[in-house]
């Protein structure tokens, strides 16, 4: 049977040496989002991959979730993964204020090539979060703090997501996750000759306005505007 890019079995089979049942498998709520558009049969935009860094819990107890413990969430024989009133909220079919940053400006640059959208922002592209676990919401100290098993999976996982999409352009929206992905190919001895690989801040940071946007909104911008159109 053949599966399309939206269903968790498109994914089954990565990471199998680390996570006994599959990464997917284990997870099949973080499986990227990839617009009805990402693969345009015009041929007017090439496929983009967005990448962003990871979501977050609230403080929640083991007896919950095990999120907290790094090996526990990706080897215990436990069903306490993502629980259930958080299992809309980590699809990656991002639609709040932090990413419509983003698309507004995928939108901006489409309207301005006169390239016709079906759709709007994701649908487009596809947009996947890099860490499948995820940081804890403490109110104060927001930011993933990955231990070597979480890059491990982490770069596992966008390989063959990247094996399986075959996007054109893929831009990191955080810097963390670009670092440490750049880390797991140069281990592995990997590299992706002819895709266009860059990172921006991510929206939600000072970074992204500061400067005129260098770091982040119009450096975004023209990276579209020079690989994706």
């Amino acid at each position: 049977m053949e599966y399309n890019s939206n269903q968790p079995e498109f994914y089954y089979g990565m990471g199998k040496e680390l996570v006994k049942e599959g990464i997917f498998e284990r997870f099949p709520e973080l499986i990227p989002a990839v617009g009805d558009n990402y693969w345009r049969e015009d041929g007017k935009h090439k496929k983009l991959l967005l990448v962003g860094e990871s979501n977050y819990f609230d403080d929640y107890p083991e007896t919950v979730s095990v999120f907290k413990d790094a090996d526990k969430w990706y080897t215990a024989d436990t069903d306490k993964l993502i629980p259930t009133e958080m299992k809309d909220a980590v699809s990656n079919w991002i639609d709040y204020t932090t990413f419509n940053k983003v698309f507004n400006i995928m939108d901006r640059v489409l309207d301005d090539a006169g390239i016709e959208q079906h759709g709007k922002g994701l649908f487009e592209a596809a947009f996947y979060n890099y860490f499948l676990r995820p940081a804890l919401n403490d109110g104060e100290n927001k930011g993933f703090v990955p231990q070597s098993i979480d890059c491990e999976v982490a770069g596992t996982a966008l390989a063959g997501i990247i094996d399986r999409l075959q996007p054109d352009v893929i831009v990191f929206l955080s810097r963390l996750a670009y670092d440490k992905f750049n880390a797991f190919c140069q281990s592995k001895g990997g590299e992706y000759a002819g895709i266009a690989i860059a990172y921006v801040s991510h929206p939600a940071s000072q970074w992204w306005n500061r400067e005129g946007g260098s770091r982040g909104k119009q450096k975004f911008e023209d990276l579209l505007r020079a690989n994706w159109i």
